[in-house]
């Protein structure tokens, strides 16, 4: 499952940051559009531990 990370970009210092799913984004890229909000989307990769890592 492919999730993305999303951040509602504003006036407050620490902006607000969500993952969603691949299936959501548009969702979510709509609804912040409608209420006049910018959004960043990103893709999420979750960090590999050292084990994970070793071939």
């Amino acid at each position: 499952m492919q999730l993305y990370q999303i951040t509602y970009l504003g006036p407050d210092p620490r902006p607000d940051t969500r993952m969603v799913e691949a299936s959501e984004v548009q969702a979510v890229i709509a609804q912040a559009s409608a209420r006049g909000m910018q959004v960043f989307v990103r893709p999420y990769t979750r960090p590999h531990t050292p084990k994970e890592a070793t071939p």
